[in-house]
């Protein structure tokens, strides 16, 4: 049976109705499958999140969804499902074939080079192409030197049966309960100052580097949440949408928004004046900002100790620079060339510099341990620290699991829409595909998202 009749059959049996399915069937062409826009339409999306799409007959509504013999392959479909059924367990279809294009992913790969530094591990142990979860390619292989290939320090949670949890990389202490209700900045700074647990006062917001060195990136929607199983976390109820301006791309998957005490010191989402703090989502993984002021609320989780995360680079006079903080050498400037993943990857495994040939390129967790938050033009600390293009965003080596296609990167320039609008501010972290044509592509997500699949790499060791 043709994909298109599948569709068509999978809509009768749902109910859904047959004219929209064939003007979303018909942009393929006969038998030949769904259009491209059905997929772009559902590029940076969770499973079930609202999409649509402009065909001849007019727009097309409906959601994000997984149909067989499409794996990896996250499609716009008319409500109610398309081909196999819907997510909820409808006629023919299954939760497996209806997931989003991400993939379970492993803690550790048995092969991986074991690499030193005071940054914890990401956690991702599986490897990918630019499509799909593969076995882990040998040295000197296509597609070697991606983050599983190289393990820092494993995280190393203790619960300590009073409500906290502590980081033995870090050396923090870590509120371990999660507070479903959301708060605005100020409201959540205050509970943490407030907060006594654990025979502790002197709790507080943690910073944003801080908060990322909590992320888990074997995380995946659908699957597990971007933070070690240690901590509590849920997903939000269908009420955290209501007023939301993105609601209509959003989906409560979507929506573990946590609050960090990091401001942005440059101008958010182009109006000058407006106060806004970073956050990271440990639901879709990734970090952008949100207003301080006014109705948003988000998260909030709270730490004690010593602040962790500050930089001390040296120098080294070669065309290299340690951070005697963390533990890590980097490439002193990107060398102006633009890569797509694939090519980064290739770029550090084959870089020689200063008397070494052991670069590689960095995950996500270390390439944001340098970002430099008091400055946003770029976010980097150009006394130690250069980059060719401050617009610039970097390559990490890590996949992001929601789509495999794509894989994290670091804005040290303005994160930019697709209108130039500095939508979620240097240093944010978000995900775009991992090659192919950046023509085809306009924008990703309700914010309107640039999309850049050449990216700057600047490798470390």
């Amino acid at each position: 049976m043709s994909f298109i009749r599948t569709l068509l059959l999978g809509a009768s049996i749902m109910g859904t109705g047959v004219a929209g399915v064939s003007a979303w069937a018909q942009q393929g062409g006969p038998g030949m499958g769904p259009p491209p826009e059905a997929r772009q339409a559902c590029v940076g999306k969770s499973q079930d999140a609202p999409c649509r799409f402009v065909t001849p007959r007019g727009q097309m509504s409906g959601i994000c969804g997984m149909p067989p013999r499409q794996a990896g392959t996250l499609l716009c479909m008319p409500r109610g499902g398309g081909p196999g059924g819907s997510p909820g367990g409808a006629p023919g279809g299954s939760p497996q074939t209806m997931r989003p294009h991400g993939a379970d992913i492993a803690a550790k790969f048995a092969g991986a080079k074991t690499v030193s530094s005071r940054v914890p591990d990401t956690q991702q142990g599986s490897c990918f192409s630019t499509t799909a979860k593969i076995a882990c390619p040998g040295k000197g292989q296509a597609l070697y030197g991606q983050d599983a290939h190289y393990h820092g320090p494993a995280p190393s949670y203790t619960d300590n049966a009073d409500g906290t949890v502590r980081d033995a990389v870090t050396g923090l202490l870590w509120e371990k309960a999660h507070h479903a209700k959301r708060l605005g900045y100020g409201e959540a700074k205050a509970a943490c100052q407030r907060l006594t647990i654990g025979g502790r006062t002197d709790w507080r917001l943690p910073t944003i580097k801080e908060l990322f060195s909590l992320a888990d990136f074997r995380g995946s929607q659908r699957r597990r949440f971007f933070i070690d199983d240690v901590f509590d976390l849920a997903e939000p109820d269908a009420s955290v949408l209501q007023g939301d301006r993105f609601a209509a791309t959003h989906s409560t998957q979507m929506m573990g928004q946590t609050w960090s005490s990091t401001l942005y010191t440059g101008v958010h989402y182009g109006r000058p004046g407006v106060e806004a703090a970073f956050f990271y989502n440990f639901l879709d993984g990734h970090i952008k900002q949100a207003p301080t002021h006014g109705p948003t609320g988000l998260f909030y989780r709270c730490v004690s100790g010593p602040e962790w995360g500050a930089n001390d680079f040296v120098d080294n006079g070669d065309g290299t620079v340690t951070d005697r903080a963390l533990g890590l050498t980097w490439q002193q400037s990107d060398d102006g060339q633009s890569r797509d993943w694939p090519q980064a990857l290739r770029y550090c495994e084959n870089l020689a510099l200063a008397g070494h040939d052991d670069w590689r390129l960095p995950n996500v967790k270390e390439l944001q341990s340098i970002v430099d938050y008091t400055k946003n033009d770029p976010a980097l600390d150009q006394r130690y620290l250069r980059q060719s293009d401050k617009g610039a965003w970097f390559w990490s080596s890590t996949t992001h699991g929601d789509n495999i296609s794509m894989a994290s990167y670091v804005c040290f320039g303005k994160c930019v829409s697709s209108s130039g609008i500095d939508t979620h501010g240097a240093g944010a972290q978000r995900s775009d595909p991992k090659t192919g044509d950046p023509s085809r592509w306009t924008s990703l997500g309700g914010q309107k998202d640039a999309v850049r699949i050449y990216n700057a790499v600047r490798c470390v060791r």
